[in-house]
């Protein structure tokens, strides 16, 4: 079968499980960055600095072995370099990231090193000069200029695209790319977690009359996002705001009410919400049955019951699931297998699937640990 005639089942299998439709087997997803491991386990975290290409090109041998070629999702080789890629992730929450091979030793996971730029005061600033002034102002604090990052090479790019179409992955994809994160979790960073919890009890209404500035601006920002990036789904992270870290009282009044804006704005744009949720969200998931069923992916970590995940919103939207990376990483196939297999159990009645890990394929997985939620997936 050529690339493209799989190209097209595997986007077909994708799309039923967004849609909560019959597939015909469930996707697989387990995505991760460090799949090069399985194919030269000498290499380090570090080599997305020295040796981006080599990187990319393990990764798509690794997407080549037998088993690991059963996985729908391509691999993650976009040819963004890495510093430019994580430097803008951290920026989202105004912090800095500290690198393996520089700030950190080669093999040890990149970490984001908040800085906590504003002040008690910034939220009259947003108020009366608007949140992208203040985005600006807050950027020049932490010393992040974007226009001074490394720069992607647009003929490597392009080579390196036409290289992984020719693996017949899911082109089901990304609208948008970076969407804004929701406000709330702008101003945990901002702010520093701990004095912005402070604000929301201090000075509440001014937290609010922020909050209603940068929605409305970050609506507008991931409108223009997925215009210039059209995709079938846009991601949407929440790490900061589960159950755990805040009362239902919080929820209702500081964070929800930006979900509630989002999700029909990106419906009406003909985009999926893909709320990648880490954390515990158990108390708050009744919250999000309010949304059109198969407009939304609800796409957990491991805290949160996945049990719980799919009685409440299981006729509601797709779910992802949620193999964590302590049982890749340390665990035994035989385990790695069981769990799967109850996960493909679960839903057996469920019309919209798809396996993935945890949050994400952890850099210590072991090769065999992940052929064993393939197997067990595809019931061999």
């Amino acid at each position: 079968m050529i690339s493209q005639e799989m190209t097209e089942i595997r986007n077909k299998r994708v799309m039923a499980a967004l849609n909560m439709e019959k597939t015909d087997r469930i996707p697989i997803f387990l995505s991760g960055q460090m799949y090069y491991n399985f194919i030269d386990p000498t290499m380090t975290i570090a080599d997305y600095w020295r040796r981006p290409e080599l990187v990319d090109e393990k990764l798509i041998e690794a997407a080549e072995l037998p088993i690991l070629d059963e996985m729908d999702s391509a691999p993650t080789c976009t040819g963004i370099p890495m510093e430019t890629f994580l430097q803008s992730f951290a920026a989202m929450w105004f912090a800095k990231m500290k690198v393996p091979g520089r700030e950190l030793g080669d093999n040890v996971l990149w970490q984001i090193d908040e800085q906590g730029p504003m002040t008690e005061e910034d939220y009259d600033t947003i108020i009366d000069k608007g949140w992208e002034y203040m985005k600006k102002e807050l950027y020049n604090r932490i010393g992040y200029h974007p226009e001074e990052l490394p720069q992607m090479d647009m003929e490597y790019a392009g080579k390196l695209q036409k290289r992984i179409a020719s693996l017949g992955k899911t082109t089901v994809g990304m609208s948008g790319g970076l969407l804004p994160i929701p406000p709330f979790e702008t101003l945990s960073g901002a702010r520093k977690l701990s004095k912005f919890f402070r604000d929301l009890y201090r000075v509440p209404d001014k937290v609010r009359a922020a909050l209603d500035v940068m929605e409305e601006a970050e609506l507008e920002n991931t409108v223009k996002a997925m215009k210039a990036m059209p995709g079938v789904y846009g991601f949407i992270g929440g790490s900061r705001c589960g159950c755990d870290f805040i009362s239902p009282k919080i929820f209702e009044k500081f964070y929800f009410t930006y979900h509630q804006k989002l999700v029909p704005v990106m419906q009406q744009n003909n985009v999926k919400t893909w709320f990648h949720m880490d954390g515990n969200w158990e108390a708050f998931l009744p919250y999000f049955r309010e949304f059109p069923k198969a407009q939304c992916i609800w796409d957990p970590d491991h805290v949160t019951d996945i049990r719980k995940i799919k009685e409440i919103l299981g006729d509601k939207m797709c779910i992802t699931g949620n193999v964590p990376p302590a049982l890749t990483s340390v665990g035994k196939p035989e385990d790695c297998y069981k769990y799967a297999k109850d996960l493909v159990e679960l839903f057996k009645d469920h019309d919209g699937f798809i396996m993935n890990s945890a949050c994400s394929v952890p850099p210590n997985a072991k090769q065999k640990n992940i052929e064993a939620v393939i197997l067990a997936t595809l019931g061999k």
